[in-house]
């Protein structure tokens, strides 16, 4: 039983060499494992965001007011908005017909005894329009009871745990390194294994005393370094850079990050199953990784989804992995705190990997 052991540990190392001398000395992959991940936090970090920022607004004063006007100061003043005003509502709507603006405001003719003011959102977008409208909404009420001679019924002190300016980024940060994780972990196990079939290593490698298991082994552990490496630089930078908190345990973010990787691998072990060539890898990822993400609740809440898609999303890896890495930047979570969402990785990862270890030949 030993000298069985020894002899697979053997094996084991030699492959194991073999990957990272290949993974190391091509220019084009260490490209790969450094550069794309931290391009992708810059772009989603700053462009990644739900907040409004220099709408451009149509305002349309039948009224003529000082009220009004003084309500307009008051938006402006907010720094989000760029009003631009406009004699009638044909002209308006003209505007938002061309996509100059973003909503409109229109004062009636009886303003100030009626106190009534009307919101146009364009609803292309229907995201954006009900952003636009809240902030505006929130921005005119917040003025109207400033001014008021009396303080109002109702003081509503608001306050945000975790995140007490409501930044996006810190949102969303934690979740692109979800994603860049399952893009560069899945993709490279898929093309490392169909390029060995290309080049006919592969089955070079089926006719020596390999086993089927260290042959998995061999070709998983280089890519997990490579994931857990780009986990540590790209939580680097959006800590150093970004200055997204990082309250929770790193012990609890590194089992999280093994367990993902255990479905992220097993995943691109059995798209190379399916791939005769890096081409057909490359698209086949790619089919896998889109609804992985969109059912993840990265960017779309899973409970507005419906019913039967909510089911479908307990297959989905990423899930859970975004639980537990958004707790972890922002609540301080620990390992206790997501035993349910470990569970479901590790058992995940391990049909992915038993998947994997049926179809490879």
């Amino acid at each position: 039983m030993m000298e069985h052991l020894y002899l697979s540990w053997i094996r084991l190392r030699a492959l194991l060499g073999k990957e990272f001398l290949q993974l190391l000395r091509d220019p084009r992959m260490r490209f790969f494992v450094v550069v794309p991940p931290i391009v992708q936090l810059f772009l989603f970090g700053y462009a990644a965001t739900f907040d409004v920022k220099n709408a451009h607004v149509a305002v349309v004063d039948a009224s003529h007011s000082a009220y009004s006007r003084a309500l307009l100061s008051d938006v402006t003043a907010t720094g989000h908005f760029q009003l631009h005003h406009f004699d009638n509502m044909r002209q308006a709507e003209d505007a938002i017909n061309r996509s100059q603006v973003r909503a409109i405001i229109r004062f009636p003719h009886n303003f100030e005894s009626s106190g009534s003011i009307q919101l146009i959102a364009d609803g292309s977008d229907s995201n954006s329009a009900l952003l636009v409208v809240g902030q505006l909404s929130q921005a005119l009420r917040h003025s109207m009871l400033a001014d008021a001679n009396k303080p109002p019924l109702i003081d509503i002190e608001h306050r945000a745990w975790f995140n007490p300016n409501l930044e996006d980024r810190d949102y969303f940060v934690p979740g692109i390194i979800a994603n860049v994780v399952l893009i560069a972990t899945m993709i490279l196990t898929a093309m490392t294994v169909v390029r060995e079939r290309e080049i006919g290593t592969l089955e070079r490698l089926m006719v020596t005393p390999l086993a089927r298991l260290e042959f998995v082994i061999g070709k998983m552990l280089p890519v997990a370094c490579v994931g857990l490496f780009d986990v540590i630089l790209v939580t680097t930078v959006a800590v150093a850079w970004f200055g997204v908190p990082f309250r929770g345990e790193p012990l609890a973010l590194l089992l999280g990050t093994i367990l993902y990787l255990m479905s992220t691998l097993g995943l691109g072990l059995v798209i190379s199953s399916f791939s005769n060539t890096q081409q057909q890898a490359m698209l086949l990822a790619v089919f896998v990784v889109m609804p992985l993400v969109i059912l993840s609740g990265f960017a779309f809440p899973i409970r507005n989804m419906p019913e039967s898609v909510q089911l479908i999303t307990w297959l989905d890896p990423l899930r859970y992995y975004l639980v537990i890495i958004r707790d972890i930047f922002l609540k301080g979570g620990s390992v206790g705190d997501h035993l349910f969402e470990y569970g479901m990785m590790a058992l995940l990862g391990v049909t992915a990997l038993g998947i994997s270890m049926f179809r490879v030949r």
